[in-house]
């Protein structure tokens, strides 16, 4: 978590812990386009990716259908 101006947002190590991967692994999987961008936000000069609930679920469930589809191939 990160706190910016008392708002707290979480980050690519939450989002990892959250889906039970690494954070390497969520950049793969955006990268992939198996998982949407997440929503970024300014912080200074730099740009955060900002992992909401709503992104997560969207991502379990996302990623859910892409394992599901996957094992199903073989």
């Amino acid at each position: 978590m990160i706190i910016i101006s008392g708002q707290m947002y979480s980050t690519i190590v939450d989002a990892a812990r959250e889906l039970g991967v690494s954070a390497k692994t969520i950049r793969q999987y955006i990268a992939k386009k198996i998982i949407p961008e997440p929503p970024v936000i300014q912080f200074g000069n730099r740009t955060v990716k900002h992992f909401s609930k709503n992104y997560l679920t969207a991502a379990k469930k996302q990623l859910q259908k892409y394992r599901t589809g996957r094992d199903s191939k073989g």
